[in-house]
């Protein structure tokens, strides 16, 4: 009975039923453009390593990836565009674009040109510093990985301007740059029958003539002229987005294009040589000095055009092709293509995830008419007139260069990761095929009756040619081009390397929070070199390498980690190393000579970092880290060549060290107080220190100036010390962005 205005209880009995559910599984990437996701994805990694975004490489104001390197913890770039990780450089770093491996354009190693990659390309660059077995084993320093932008969720499209001015040039300034070159070499100084010196064209006028045609043809400014500069400027377009296609499912286009020209350059350059001439000697004499002024347009174009599609919920491939091309005076150009696949069986970590890729890439380098020019001069009178004169017998005589380079690179990878209870086990194979082309043709410009006054154009355009006959009917010239090629010096190189590995993760029985991942890599190399002569000079070895690793990485906290790795890696000669031909580098002012008798270095690497992340986007970290080299590649100066004519060649040493700490840092200012909010500072630095044995016959050497050398010196090139510093405002409801940089590095 129910009263009104009083509670009433009514007693149900429910009966109990069950419905089974489908699983639902939400699962979520963090973003790979954002510094907070990148801090995310590092935390979470096997292997140590650093990384930076797009987010921070457009706050940085960074116009390629090289200029984005200059944030990563431990890395300086060289000439601008060649990245060193920890101090090492060249052949100890290795180079990726989106997990493949890229062709080098540099002529003298095999760096990778960095400053060819538009930063609007990019999504992040990660650097990793320690070596797992399923990443190639040729990397000491680290592995730079550089990321592409991924397929967008939506569409969109942004074009952008903007302006900048180099301290060195300043806004209206100008820079010195080469005028009137030549594209390529002129068709009548490629005849085979071009006179070859003046003696054979002193009496043979059809000769006398042709010599003429060809000298004119060369009839272009030596010099470089000063280009008044208004400012660097860069454009960006882009444009992406998602389709369902075929049955509902995603189809992602991206496409972006960007260009950007910019100018540097410097007038109060000198360079010098010097030596000790004996034992009692307590200064230096020098033995050649030079001034030099030097200025670089670089104008770039980049391009980047991919597709994704979704064959199934969890089975993904991908086409990428990317072209960077850079236009200044040496022209450099970057051509990939990459064919990519994710397939998922079963969900989850649980599931079986196989990934392959395939890429072809190619670099090209033209280097058309580089000029050199060496001369002296003798101020007279207390400096009121100067002689001026040009001794081949002391350096090279007037030369123009013609060098082309050309490398290819082939490549193919799989890995399968199986998951068997509690362990993750990983295996996978791959196969690198690469194949370099360099040649070189030179042109002397030598005197017959011209004179020097110091006016370089005027030796090489006003003095050019037939000047008339003299009593004997003897045809007389001012300048001529003399053509140099010498076959020992152009040369073709390949290298192949097999690769295949087993990897496994697994939490450590009876540690909470500690995991282990190790495993074994093998890679197999075949390296060979050749120069194009009738009886060529040969370089060849070939090496079958096993490279262990172990990690260990305990998670002290949920936002904390110490980390403890070893392994054991590999670095091979660049080709140009490795090529057993001779020639003048003009830049350094020395012969440089190949040595067909190298061979790969081992290194064992052992590294032990501190991070936590207090908050996202936030880091503190602290590593040291320690490499042990077997037959370190050094180069080295003969000791036996004279003080006028430096010769560089590389050797095996026995073996070296390197040794450092890195410190790091990024901290948001809102707990300081509350007008702090929105700022932000950073920084990175790095302390290293190196030792490689010296030879017995570098000591003997040095021992004509020094009774008790060290049996010890730097690796050369090593950088003792690196810093990044950053501070930053960044304001989302007004839009406002503030960035302060600063970047320096020892010179090693």
């Amino acid at each position: 009975e129910v009263e009104a205005g009083k509670p009433t209880a009514i007693e149900v009995t429910l009966a109990e039923e069950t419905a089974q559910l489908d699983e639902v599984v939400i699962s979520a990437e963090a973003a790979r453009d954002s510094e907070a996701g990148l801090l995310k994805q590092r935390a979470k990694a096997a292997a140590v390593s650093n990384a930076v975004s797009a987010e921070a490489i457009g706050q940085a104001g960074a116009g390629t990836a090289a200029d984005a390197m200059t944030k990563v913890t431990g890395a300086s770039l060289v000439e601008g565009r060649y990245v060193n990780i920890r101090g090492l450089q060249g052949r100890y770093i290795d180079t990726q674009l989106n997990g493949s491996n890229l062709p080098s354009t540099d002529p003298e190693g095999n760096s990778v040109a960095l400053d060819i990659f538009p930063s609007n390309i990019i999504d992040n660059i990660v650097t990793t510093k320690s070596f797992t077995p399923d990443r190639p084993g040729n990397f000491t320093g680290g592995s730079v990985n550089i990321n592409t932008k991924a397929f967008p969720e939506d569409r969109f499209f942004e074009a952008s301007f903007s302006s900048s001015s180099n301290s060195e040039v300043g806004i209206g300034g100008d820079v010195p740059l080469p005028v009137g070159g030549l594209d390529e070499i002129p068709a009548v100084a490629q005849r085979e029958d071009l006179p070859q010196s003046i003696g054979q064209a002193r009496f043979d006028d059809e000769k006398a003539q042709l010599l003429d045609q060809a000298t004119r043809a060369f009839a272009a400014p030596m010099a470089p002229s000063q280009r008044d500069i208004l400012a660097d400027y860069s454009g960006e377009v882009a444009f992406g987005d998602q389709y369902r296609v075929l049955g509902d499912r995603a189809l992602g286009v991206l496409a972006s294009l960007s260009y950007d020209q910019s100018f540097s350059g410097y007038d109060d350059g000198v360079s010098a040589r010097f030596e000790q001439r004996g034992l009692e000697d307590e200064e230096l004499n020098p033995t050649a000095q030079f001034t030099s002024q030097g200025g670089t347009e670089e104008t770039l174009l980049g391009g980047l055009a991919g597709l994704n599609f979704q064959l199934a919920p969890q089975h993904e491939i991908g086409l990428r092709f990317l072209y960077s091309e850079d236009l200044e005076t040496i022209e450099r150009t970057m051509t990939s293509a990459e064919l990519n696949g994710t397939h998922r069986f079963g969900g989850g970590r649980d599931g079986v995830r196989v990934e392959w890729n395939a890429s072809y890439s190619t670099a090209d380098r033209e280097e058309p008419d580089r000029r050199l020019f060496n001369y002296s001069f003798e101020e007279r009178n207390g400096g009121a007139d100067s002689l001026f004169s040009i001794s081949p017998s002391i350096y090279k005589v007037p030369t123009r260069f013609f060098r082309d380079l050309s490398e290819d690179d082939l490549s193919g990878a799989i890995s399968v990761g199986i998951p068997v209870g509690p362990v993750r086990l990983k295996t996978g194979g791959s196969y690198k095929t690469r194949s370099r082309d360099f040649r070189e043709t030179q042109f002397e410009i030598r005197a017959d009756q011209a004179s020097f006054s110091g006016s370089q154009n005027a030796y090489a355009t006003d003095q050019a040619g037939m000047i008339g006959t003299d009593e004997q009917g003897r045809n007389l010239f001012g300048t001529v081009v003399r053509k140099v090629v010498q076959p020992s010096n152009n040369y073709d190189g390949d290298q192949d390397v097999g690769a295949g590995f087993l990897m496994l993760e697994t939490p450590v029985p009876g540690v909470p929070s500690l995991e282990f991942i190790g495993g074994v890599r093998v890679e197999h190399t075949d390296m060979s070199v050749a120069t194009i002569e009738e009886d060529p000079q040969r370089g060849e070895f070939t090496e079958t390498d096993l490279l262990p690793s172990a990690n260990l990485v305990w998670s002290a906290r949920d936002n904390m980690n110490v980390r403890l790795a070893y392994g054991r890696t590999i670095a091979r000669p660049s080709f140009r190393e490795f090529a057993p031909f001779d020639d003048f580098n003009f830049v350094g002012d020395f012969i440089e000579i190949g040595n067909p008798d190298l061979t790969r270095t081992l290194v064992d690497n052992v590294d032990l970092r501190w991070e936590w992340f207090p908050r996202a986007g936030e880091l503190l970290s602290a590593s040291v880290f320690y490499k042990q080299f077997e037959d370190p590649i050094e180069r080295v100066i003969n000791p036996e060549a004279s003080g006028a004519n430096v010769e560089l060649t590389y050797e095996n040493k026995d073996e070296a060290t390197v040794y450092g700490v890195e410190l790091e840092a990024n901290k948001r200012l809102d707990g300081v107080a509350s007008w702090l909010r929105h700022v932000q500072i950073g920084g990175n630095v790095t302390f290293i220190q190196s030792e490689v044995d010296r030879s017995e016959r570098e000591l003997e050497a040095i021992r004509s100036f020094n009774e008790n050398p060290s049996t010890t010196r730097p690796l050369q090139g090593q950088s003792p010390f690196l810093f990044n510093l950053s501070a930053g405002y960044e304001n989302p409801d007004s839009g406002t962005s503030i960035n302060v940089l600063f970047n320096r590095f020892g010179d090693g």
